[in-house]
């Protein structure tokens, strides 16, 4: 998340709306959305987001031993279950919206930067208001565990940040009633489960893949490099890892069966003679590819060789157009958030 930095940057607003000559086609009518939609809860969105339940509620507990006894052992246990948590949110941050936007897991658990100087002068912020999501969850933590001379003096403050957000209740609301209701949305409308789903999808990788990991740091949308701007600038091993969970968790979803490269298989969509699918996987391919060969940290990899994150940009950038204009296209379905720097 990266809503601080959006809104001090200069942007460009345009619309990407289908253009009257894209050479998009489909043919073919019959697909199982039912099947689709109970393949996504029960093989990739509960899982994810069991695994990072279960990965966060070692972070707390890690972060609790810390707070009682700040040991160099409790340290080492608490950075590990923090990298380990920050990385399981990875794959499921893409899918928090199907859970439910009124917990608000994206926005508390990673709007980066952190402010750093509010979370040393002000240890009594509400954490559960809007207005301090700046001074809370991952970004908070890497300062803390990693950015501070002794992070022992924060130790408190550690662990009552973890403990902020509870993920027990959209958890159980998800297991009981949840899943259901989302299964049996199969319909084709604003509101329909897929519609939401897949919009939901691109947001991700159109604004905190895209933009929030790469573009914003490379300088896209500033007249320069932004390293403070990374991602887990702190923590000087673990941006690049971040966003190839990331991008992996895009693909992955993409790619599986019954899925949307099934979807826009059984329609027979093409681009320029080629499977849309297809195109779609080699450009995940390809951002992988760049991604591997650059600094482990992203705030390093701008300041030496920033052309290499602004080639990442493109090769992410390309897809955008394929996901956001072609597959919508061709599966009929609107966007439905607001776009605002440009496509």
């Amino acid at each position: 998340m990266y809503r601080l930095a959006v809104l001090l940057l200069p942007i460009i607003f345009w619309s990407c709306d289908p253009a009257p000559d894209d050479d998009a086609t489909t043919t073919g009518e019959s697909f199982d959305r039912g099947a689709m939609l109970a393949h996504w809860a029960d093989d990739i969105v509960t899982p994810a987001f069991e695994d990072f339940r279960t990965a966060y509620a070692d972070l707390s507990t890690a972060a609790g031993t810390y707070a009682a006894a700040p040991t160099g052992e409790a340290l080492t246990e608490l950075r590990a279950s923090f990298t380990l948590a920050y990385r399981e949110w990875q794959h499921f941050a893409p899918f928090a919206g199907v859970i439910g936007d009124e917990y608000r897991l994206v926005e508390r658990l990673n709007t980066y930067p952190t402010n750093t100087d509010r979370l040393r002068t002000e240890p009594e912020a509400n954490l559960q208001l809007p207005s301090n999501d700046d001074v809370q969850g991952f970004p908070a933590l890497d300062y803390l565990l990693y950015g501070t001379d002794d992070p022992a003096e924060f130790s408190a403050r550690i662990s009552e940040i973890v403990d902020a957000v509870d993920l027990e209740a959209p958890y159980m609301a998800w297991r009981d009633g949840g899943r259901d209701r989302y299964v049996s949305n199969s319909g084709n409308s604003a509101t329909a489960s897929v519609d939401r789903t897949v919009n939901d999808l691109i947001l991700y990788y159109e604004k905190q893949l895209r933009a929030g990991k790469v573009g914003i740091p490379a300088g896209v949308f500033s007249n320069g490099p932004m390293p403070t701007l990374a991602e887990a600038p702190y923590h000087a091993e673990l941006a690049r890892t971040l966003f190839l969970d990331g991008l992996a968790a895009i693909d992955e979803f993409f790619s599986s069966d019954p899925g949307l490269a099934t979807y826009l298989d059984a329609l027979s969509v093409e681009r320029e003679g080629q499977r849309l699918s297809e195109r779609i996987e080699a450009g995940f391919d390809l951002a992988r590819a760049r991604a591997e060969g650059l600094d482990a940290d992203f705030a390093t990899q701008v300041t030496t060789d920033n052309t290499a994150l602004l080639q990442l940009y493109d090769a992410l950038q390309a897809n955008v157009i394929l996901l956001k204009v072609d597959m919508l296209q061709a599966l009929g379905i609107n966007v439905d958030y607001v776009d605002a720097d440009g496509d």
